[in-house]
């Protein structure tokens, strides 16, 4: 125990002095562009100016974000620019520290956060909310757990207006009493988040942004569906596109992937069961990556922490060790100094194969949730009192 303690809080250091380093290191070179679009998208929102204009000069980008994260980034970004982006990537980092060891305490939570470290660090170097909705995901399952319907409901609509997937956090639901209630609730604070940005801004100057937004998503997924957007890997779809030489657009293919990621929920009787929950939990993590047109490197944090989830909760046979080794590789190793520059653009990078052992470990899980693999204890689901929550404790318990 005492030495568990010792590593939980050398963790904790690492984690810290990642945050502090790559703060120092940019105030010394650069600040990430992206933290540069998130200050200037609050000043245009308060201006009544469009936020999805380009400014050249300005932004080496467009902010693709919503009207409520530039009223929400409004504490960062007002304050000197380091001074902000310290409090950015310590929000970003140590909420997902917070969700995943409130999910797995001990060591499986300690050995969660080294897995998914990497990515943490990836993320970070770029100023990026990846993090921050991996966090809101998992919160919002646990705050489920534990029958906080309004801080579940509002850990979703917020990360819904960050990056959109997280609104597939709304399926948590499913597996509880009130969930027509928790549906309403989410609608409810929805609408009220759309509204929120009167507060600097005119009804008419509102309307103008969510229109303008909705043009660009459009204009994006029109673009993915082609093949375009440098730096994207396009999930699934792309290597469909890839490995068939198919052009087929994206909704059809998510549309399957949203069929199969469902399809475990005819298991009715297995939603007493925490480990399926939990299990379900680990799958959304990965399905809002490899099945998003708009993916970028950095945003494989939200399925690694998925998949290290899923390592520490599970039975870790000899296929579990391969696909997370694999993983570790693939996604998180490619893209450090370790592997030749060469190697990350012409192989990792151009056949964007952190995809493919995401996809891998994806279809495990779903495999598990459907009771098909038979080393999983989840073939026959036990049938727990409704009371019995997916706490560390019931999972060992059940495990």
């Amino acid at each position: 125990m005492k030495n568990d303690r010792r590593l939980d809080r050398a963790l904790l250091v690492l984690y810290a002095a990642t945050v502090l380093g790559i703060v120092v290191h940019q105030g010394l070179t650069h600040v990430d562009g992206n933290f540069a679009i998130f200050r200037a998208s609050f000043r245009h929102l308060v201006a009544g100016q469009d936020l999805y204009a380009p400014y050249a000069g300005e932004q080496v980008d467009r902010f693709k974000y919503s009207p409520l994260f530039a009223l929400l980034f409004a504490p960062f970004a007002l304050p000197p620019t380091l001074i902000a982006l310290a409090a950015w990537n310590a929000l970003n980092v140590f909420l997902l520290v917070y969700a995943i060891r409130r999910l797995v305490p001990g060591r499986a939570g300690t050995l969660a956060l080294l897995l998914v470290y990497l990515e943490v660090v990836r993320t970070t170097e770029r100023a990026q909310s990846n993090a921050l909705v991996a966090g809101l995901i998992i919160l919002a399952f646990l705050w489920m757990e534990e029958k906080h319907q309004l801080s579940a409901a509002s850990a979703i609509v917020t990360g819904t207006f960050v990056k959109i997937f997280p609104a597939t956090a709304l399926a948590f639901a499913v597996f509880h009493e009130r969930r027509l209630r928790m549906f309403a609730m989410t609608l409810l604070i929805g609408v009220a988040g759309l509204a929120l940005p009167l507060l600097v801004t005119s009804p008419s100057a509102l309307a103008a942004q969510y229109t303008s937004w909705f043009r660009l998503e459009s204009s994006d997924a029109a673009a993915s569906a082609m093949g375009g957007g440098a730096g994207l890997y396009g999930g699934v779809m792309y290597q469909l596109r890839q490995w068939l030489g198919v052009t087929w657009p994206n909704w059809p293919i998510q549309l399957a992937g949203t069929l199969v990621l469902l399809a475990p929920l005819g298991r009715a009787r297995c939603w007493n069961d925490p480990r399926f929950r939990v299990r379900f939990l680990c799958s959304v993590l990965v399905f809002v990556v490899i099945f998003n047109h708009q993916v970028e490197s950095p945003s494989f944090v939200i399925a690694v922490a998925g998949i290290a989830i899923w390592f520490v909760t599970s039975e870790r046979t000899k296929l579990d060790v391969a696909l997370i080794a694999l993983t570790l590789l693939v996604v998180s190793l490619s893209s450090t100094e370790l592997v030749p520059h060469a190697w990350q653009r012409d192989f990792f990078v151009r056949y964007r194969l952190k995809t493919i052992p995401c996809l891998l470990v994806w279809l495990v899980m779903q495999a598990e949730l459907l009771g098909l693999r038979r080393s999983s204890p989840l073939g026959k689901c036990a049938e727990v009192g409704e009371a019995d929550v997916a706490t560390p404790q019931a999972l060992a318990n059940r495990g």
